[in-house]
């Protein structure tokens, strides 16, 4: 009677994980890296050595970490995807020692934002995409064309027993990688979900597809979309949101404030010739012999005596705050 009140209790608790595991699947949760030293979380092994692909889901919230790697555990094979240089994907991998291929994502994907990342491998040659709007792919020079594999899938970090090991990992400089911080769902590995066998200081998250998740660049209020105003791109660098305005003709820390332009004498304009300027705020004008200066919506005008304009006219008229940008 023992045996068989074990064996039910067994079956109740293999039932019970199976469930769990399967909730997490049908709900879409995903795994939440606080960027803690010593958290990571570990997959069943990828068998990547000839032809095989993997897929993710990732959201930073910082521009570097070790997002995942696997090796044959101290010898010669390993594939490491990492975040670096403002926010975009490294791929590294070797078979049979040889020297590593490296490739270099040109898409920073620290914004904030859900991206869908793809490893596609294909013996001497592994691809990256990303969001299907990017596809890279590198090969190694390697007189054996097939990956060895015996580790297993690590993802966000890796466990400290084994980064005290230095023997066991095929990249030593693995180890000092920082942890992965944001979040990570959906992994999948030849279409087929793939679910965690362990974890350390890594927690489950319920966090809808479409939640912003708190995010410095989805701080913009009243639903306007963020925190870098016209046309700016944001990124996140270590917490913190950037605002990227080069492209704008904005300037400042959110893009708002207009970019003053050179000015245009009127000494430099024949009677009767208009002269204008069109500014990093838009719009032209066309006036006769005077000084614009056009920054943030706002239009002075200094006016200077010409050919037929008396001398008594005074120098300055007067300024006024545009609510728009004139058109021409």
């Amino acid at each position: 009677m023992g045996t068989a009140l074990l064996q039910r209790g067994g079956c109740f608790l293999l039932c019970l994980s199976l469930l769990l595991l399967g909730c997490w699947a049908e709900l879409g949760s995903g795994l939440e890296f606080p960027g803690a030293e010593g958290q990571w979380t570990r997959f069943p092994k990828w068998n990547a050595c000839c032809e095989s692909e993997m897929s993710f889901q990732l959201k930073t919230r910082s521009a570097r970490g070790l997002v995942l790697y696997f090796d044959d555990e101290g010898f010669c094979d390993f594939l490491e995807l990492i975040l670096t240089r403002g926010g975009r994907l490294q791929l590294s991998f070797s078979i049979f020692c040889a020297e590593p291929a490296t490739l270099l994502a040109d898409t920073p994907v620290n914004d904030g934002a859900w991206h869908n990342v793809r490893i596609r491998r294909q013996f001497r040659n592994t691809t990256l995409f990303i969001d299907q709007v990017e596809a890279k792919w590198v090969e190694v020079k390697s007189k054996r064309r097939d990956m060895t594999v015996f580790s297993g899938l690590f993802v966000g970090g890796l466990p400290p027993e084994l980064r005290a090991a230095a023997l066991k990992l095929t990249l030593a400089s693995v180890r000092e990688r920082e942890p992965f911080k944001g979040w990570i769902r959906d992994v999948r590995v030849n279409s087929s979900q793939a679910l965690p066998v362990d974890s350390g200081e890594v927690k489950l998250d319920d966090e809808p597809p479409n939640s912003g998740g708190g995010s410095p660049c989805e701080a913009g209020e009243e639903g306007e979309g963020g925190v870098c105003l016209n046309g700016g791109v944001c990124s996140v660098v270590d917490d913190q949101a950037v605002c990227d305005c080069s492209r704008t003709g904005f300037r400042g820390k959110d893009c708002s404030q207009g970019k003053a332009r050179r000015l245009i004498h009127p000494s430099r304009a024949s009677p009767g010739q208009g002269v204008g300027r069109q500014n990093g705020a838009g719009g032209t004008g066309l006036v006769h012999g005077v000084f614009l200066l056009w920054t943030a919506f706002q239009l002075l005008w200094r006016r200077r005596p010409v050919s037929g304009l008396s001398a008594s006219s005074p120098p300055f008229v007067s300024s006024k705050r545009l609510s728009s940008p004139i058109s021409r």
